[in-house]
């Protein structure tokens, strides 16, 4: 009886955490887009440990690269996409100083677009594990690099190379008024 319990317990969250992910998207995107004061510690600490994170995420595609095909390579690519895109955030950021404060408000078009790319990457990833399981892998053959599992990490390195150049660029930007 408790397993059956643990089952319909697991089952009930999935269902949860699927119904509950748009509401969670919405509010990403409208967190994304408000205009903020930041902390002059949080921003000195993402300058610094945004990058060693996408270093250390290069690091680990390295050792993945052992298990799937072309890891490395597509979260190298991501990520180099990402410091072009987090470039474009800084350029388009708009900030406002006064004496003693200083606010930033992110394009908005630019966080629409990254969180468009991580739905379309989430739904693609969900069809590309149910035509493994039916065994069309030669489908997924002829659809190219958006076939292949690598896709994810491309993704990943793109969100990551993003926020780390926003975060190093923010900070040299801010840096005078903070």
């Amino acid at each position: 009886m408790p397993i059956v319990l643990l089952i319909v317990f697991v089952l009930a969250l999935c269902a949860a955490m699927l119904l509950l992910w748009p509401l969670a998207l919405w509010n990403r995107y409208r967190v994304g887009t408000s205009r903020r004061r930041p902390p002059r510690w949080l921003t000195r600490l993402n300058a610094w440990l945004l990058p060693a994170s996408a270093l250390l995420f290069l690091g680990a595609m390295g050792v993945t690269q052992l298990f799937v095909a072309h890891a490395f390579v597509y979260a190298a690519l991501g990520v180099l996409a990402g410091l072009a895109t987090g470039g474009l955030g800084w350029a388009l950021t708009r900030v406002e100083h006064r004496p003693g404060a200083v606010w930033y408000t992110p394009n908005r078009w630019l966080v629409l677009a990254l969180t468009l790319v991580v739905v379309a990457r989430v739904i693609a990833g969900i069809w590309q594990a149910w035509e493994r399981w039916q065994g069309n892998v030669e489908l997924l053959a002829a659809w190219g690099p958006l076939g292949e599992p690598a896709g994810l990490f491309a993704v990943a390195g793109l969100v990551l190379g993003y926020h780390a150049a926003y975060a190093v660029l923010l900070q040299w930007r801010l840096g005078r008024w903070l």
